[in-house]
């Protein structure tokens, strides 16, 4: 257990010690009462003991329980601020780990597995450091030390008699945890595929409601329900077992104490008072034995939520940063030296020996059908996955020889699937600069043509967005996104297929003003729209991963293949718009 656990205690090591420093001194100190009750009883039927002595018994046994309850503050504060410490830590390296991990994460983790690892497995832990650290005290070196008081306070022999059923009892309590321990990991991977479902549910609202897909839905919502019911009853099935082996057992110690105590009174072999201290301490032990059971059963969660988490900590980063790498300082020429890729999931490469060269300041425009490689080739300068840094060159360097954040410091990115958060719209644009001035926060909205729309809310810039944007419509979800690159007013503007939601119109200012306030800065755009890209330095057509046309609009009108036969489409299309 102490190897699982070992990151944490040596964190917390120092806090530990004192608050097993207050336990231990409480503990000890809340030996004494018994033994003066004892002695008291004895004084009592002697008929040796006076009001004044009475009183001054009484009150230091006040004094006494005054001392416990300093001590017992001690113990707790520590205790149970380990607990949040734990808590606030184990949520810290796992946020931590997520942060840093590729899209090949994510994947094999899906995001309601690991939210049930940064909630109810972190809860295990937590509950480990608080209240399982009490338990595991109070169930080891509290029993030890009544055991010894109960020897030499009262009788060796009665003592040992009494405390014979106590081996059946961490027996079966070890029993019992291991068999929760194989069950409580089952029950939390059934949380997480609950999790999931429910994510799942929240995220497509909208496509569940027009299909009407309610109904459908929510049986597979109450099937993982169950099942987790299930496995949670199984869980509580061997918990309900500790109950009756922690009662039915000190029990029998009881029976155990008072007949022999009370055989060795009539023998003369110990006192009343000494029988009233012996059942006094036995009860003391009650407690330990329903706190070792606790711990077991909390010991077995949290070490089957440790393992969860850890596995997660102990996954092998996919993309792993040269200790020595430099930072970019300049926008830099980017080429693409006979470059191939693939995604760890697939046997085919997506991208295949592509050679291509975009110069600094330059733009590129980037079509293809639908599943050509436009956006993978997009998302290679943004390290998202494992790929061959062999083959892709900023300033005649290879790109590994850079730091990720300094490259990705040059990059403004606008994707397909824009991100919006549930924040305001002023939150969602300022997230790639939270510096930004008002006034550079409305230059980029402007630039994004969001104006117009910015006015017809009532808020403003503080209206609410809703969750991914669900107060929004695709063509303002997208315009958000894009007034977010231009804020950062990156060195290199990133554009993948984010204006397929808005109107020719619009479309049209934006591009407008790419070109009037991007002049010496690269900007890339992959797209189906002629439109976006004909004004570019250089277009190039992708057609299952490889570069099958390049050159200028009109070079590529000329060579009337695909990007010509698209272009008499789509023109047509917009005459046919206009009438």
């Amino acid at each position: 257990m102490f190897k699982d656990f070992w990151w944490f205690i040596s964190y917390y090591r120092k806090k530990y010690i004192l608050a097993v420093c207050f336990l231990f001194l409480s503990n000890l100190v809340g030996l004494i009462p018994p033994y003066i009750t004892g002695r008291l009883t004895d004084m009592i039927f002697e008929g040796t003991i006076g009001l004044r002595m009475f009183l001054i018994i009484l009150g230091i046994n006040l004094i006494i329980i005054v001392i416990k309850y300093f001590f017992a503050m001690g113990w707790s504060y520590y205790t149970f601020r380990a607990a949040n410490e734990i808590d606030f830590k184990a949520r810290d390296n796992l946020m931590t780990k997520f942060l840093k991990q590729s899209l090949v994460f994510f994947e094999k983790h899906p995001t309601g597995s690991l939210m049930g690892k940064a909630t109810n497995d972190v809860n295990s832990l937590s509950d480990l450091a608080g209240f399982g650290t009490l338990s595991l005290f109070d169930s080891t070196m509290f029993p030890l030390l009544i055991i010894i008081m109960m020897m030499v306070v009262v009788d060796v022999k009665l003592t040992l008699a009494s405390i014979v059923p106590l081996p059946l009892l961490a027996y079966l309590v070890i029993l019992i945890g291991n068999k929760i321990y194989d069950r409580w990991d089952k029950v939390q991977r059934a949380f997480d595929k609950l999790n999931t479902n429910v994510l799942e549910d929240v995220e497509g609202i909208r496509i569940i409601r027009v299909f009407n897909l309610q109904r459908s839905r929510y049986k597979q919502f109450e099937a993982r329900g169950q099942d987790l019911c299930k496995r949670n009853l199984d869980v509580v099935k061997y918990h309900s077992l500790f109950a009756p082996i922690q009662s039915i057992i000190p029990a029998l110690t009881f029976i155990i104490a008072i007949g022999y105590g009370s055989f060795m009174i009539s023998k003369g072999e110990i006192s009343i008072g000494q029988l009233v201290s012996f059942t006094y301490y036995l009860n003391m032990l009650v407690w330990p034995m329903y706190a070792f059971g606790n711990f077991i059963n909390i010991k077995q969660q949290a070490r089957a939520s440790m393992e969860r988490i850890q596995e997660v900590l102990d996954y092998k980063e996919d993309i792993v940063e040269k200790s020595n790498a430099i930072k970019l300082e300049t926008n830099p020429n980017i080429e693409f030296k006979n470059h191939s890729f693939k995604f760890p999931s697939s046997k085919e490469n997506v991208l295949e020996s592509l050679s291509i060269q975009i110069g600094s300041g330059k733009s590129l425009g980037v079509l293809g059908k639908t599943g050509s490689g436009k956006s993978t080739f997009l998302k290679q300068l943004l390290s998202l996955y494992p790929m061959n840094t062999d083959t892709i060159y900023l300033n005649g360097d290879k790109i590994h020889n850079y730091s990720i954040s300094s490259i990705r410091d040059f990059i403004g990115y606008v994707p397909q699937r824009h991100m919006i958060f549930s924040k305001t719209i002023r939150d969602n644009i300022k997230l790639s600069k939270p510096d930004a001035t008002e006034e550079e926060v409305m230059e980029a909205i402007r630039l994004a043509d969001f104006e117009k729309d910015l006015n017809v809310f009532p808020k403003g810039l503080d209206t609410l967005c809703g969750e991914k944007g669900i107060s929004l419509s695709g063509g303002q979800n997208q315009r958000i996104g894009i007034a977010r690159a231009f804020l950062k007013n990156p060195d290199i503007l990133i554009l993948d297929d984010c204006m397929s939601a808005v109107d020719g119109r619009t479309e049209k200012n934006i591009i407008n003003n790419i070109q009037a306030n991007r002049q010496g800065k690269t900007t890339i755009i992959s797209t189906h729209r002629i439109s976006q890209v004909k004004d570019l330095d250089e277009i190039i057509v992708l057609d299952k991963g490889k570069i099958v046309e390049r050159g200028s609009h009109e070079d590529l009108i000329k060579g009337r293949k695909w990007y010509y036969d698209q272009y008499v489409n789509q023109l047509a299309r917009s005459r046919f718009d206009e009438q």
